[in-house]
This record gives C-alpha cells, structure tokens and sequence, in this order.
C-alpha cells in the first residue's frame, strides 16, 4: 500500500512538472507565432521618411530595428548588420533596459549614450533585443523632461528624444 501511494505522488509531481514546462515553453513560443512586426509599424515608416533625416537613429529591437532600417534606412541601436558592429552585446542589453526600465532618466541617459534621436515603441508586441522577448514599459516615454510624442497609431508610438 504504502509503495503505490509513492507511485501516485511521483506521477502527480512529474505531472506537475510536465505542465509547468510547458507553461514555460508557450510563453516563450507564443511571440514566435505571431507577427513579429504589425501593420501599424510598417505604417509608421512613412512617417519616418517623411520627418526624420537620414542622420537620425533610432531606439529599436531586432525586428523593429530591422524594418526601420529596411524601409527607411536610418540607423537602429540593434538591426541589420548589428552582429558584426563594435558593442552589439551591450547594445542588445542597453536597448532592452531602455523598453524595459520603469525609469525615465535611466532611459534617457542610455539613449544620449548611443545618439538615438528616436524611440521606436511597439505596442501591441513584445521586443526581443537579443534576450528574450520582453514587455514594453511605455509609460516613462511620457515624461516631457526626456521625451517627447512625434508619432502613433495603433501600433506604435515614435518618441522624440529631448536633447
């Protein structure tokens, strides 16, 4: 008696196991299998040609990154050929401590630090600047101090950075 009622918890503990991993692995799927870039944001390259200057660079992830440069050929902190520039490491981290940092200031410095004169935001997705896929805080790009509204839609909002 005693064994099979060690049976039954070893099974319910690997079932538990089991779900909790794949709990896990469909949070970190699910962004995979959606779009990676909306509409809104392809939108939004129009905008980018029509008012920035070829000089201009952008706070963006990999993918936001990627199409920005694509369609507009102004320059992101991480896209394109990032791999192989001076820092993508750190590139990659400070641009995600930039969507990801509740901190007005600390977003700010980081983006003086690289000369982005923009801030690419999604909104209906999440990022992945090289670790992982990460919610935008958007909330501190409203802080008048450091930023300050030049586009949006549905999707996305371009910020200003006040220099």
């Amino acid at each position: 008696m005693k064994k099979s009622w060690k049976n039954v918890l070893i099974v319910a503990i690997l079932f538990v196991l089991v779900i909790a991993g794949m709990v896990q692995v469909k949070k970190q799927v699910d962004p995979w299998l959606t779009p990676v870039i909306t509409e809104g944001e392809l939108e939004a390259t129009t905008w980018i040609k029509e008012n920035t200057s070829l000089e201009d660079r952008f706070v963006a992830d990999i993918f936001g990154g990627e199409l920005v440069m694509g369609m507009t050929t102004r320059i992101p902190i991480v896209g394109g050929d990032w791999a192989n520039a001076p820092n993508a490491a750190q590139n990659m981290l400070d641009a995600q401590t930039i969507y990801t940092t509740m901190s007005s200031k600390e977003a700010y410095d980081l983006c003086k630090e690289h000369n982005c004169t923009y801030v690419f935001a999604p909104l209906q997705r999440q990022i992945h600047a090289g670790y992982g896929w990460k919610d935008v805080e958007v909330t501190k790009f409203s802080n008048p101090n450091y930023f300050e509204l030049a586009y949006e839609n549905q999707d996305v909002r371009i910020y200003r950075v006040i220099y």
